[in-house]
């Protein structure tokens, strides 16, 4: 049965943000597979690079992915200290959210810049670059246990946590 207010339910939050972290890890995986499409039909690379500025694109794609991976996560933890005192449940979870979409956003930035790499030089490098921004997102994927020991949330909460009907309202 479908409720009218299922977006305000534990479980409606859990659904939609399955549903937003699914589509930013099939973006990613439906622009490779793309890609791969592309490489076997022989389109592949796009344009034709001096070999000595490969060096460029790797150590700047390498570089990036870093970067994205580092300002995800000190975004993420500046969130999550600023509400983790709060005695807000309801907006401890929109902050871990919030936090955990800038994860995934970042991550995807650094994935989709290595797959547009891969378009214009097929070096392996940037696919390696790519799947590990890909693992990473999965990585950074929102879990219940994560939320319990990040948000430090009291007995109560856990309670709430774990009840799919409970009204975030």
């Amino acid at each position: 049965m479908n409720h009218p207010n299922q977006d305000t339910t534990i479980g409606g939050y859990f659904k939609a943000g399955k549903i937003l972290f699914g589509a930013f890890i099939f973006g990613v995986i439906n622009f490779g597979i793309v890609i791969a499409v592309l490489f076997f039909l022989e389109v592949l690379p796009l344009v034709v690079f001096a070999p000595e500025l490969l060096i460029y694109f790797i150590a700047g794609s390498i570089i990036f992915f870093l970067l994205m991976t580092y300002l995800g996560s000190l975004i993420f933890n500046k969130k999550i200290t600023k509400v983790k005192s709060s005695k807000d449940f309801a907006q401890k979870l929109s902050v871990y959210r919030e936090g955990k979409l800038i994860q995934a956003v970042t991550l995807e930035a650094a994935a989709l810049l290595a797959m547009v790499f891969v378009m214009l030089n097929t070096h392996i490098i940037f696919v390696v670059i790519a799947v590990l921004s890909l693992l990473q997102m999965i990585r950074v994927f929102p879990k219940k246990s994560e939320m319990i020991e990040v948000l430090d949330l009291s007995y109560s909460e856990q309670q709430k946590l774990n009840n799919p009907e409970h009204d975030l309202r």
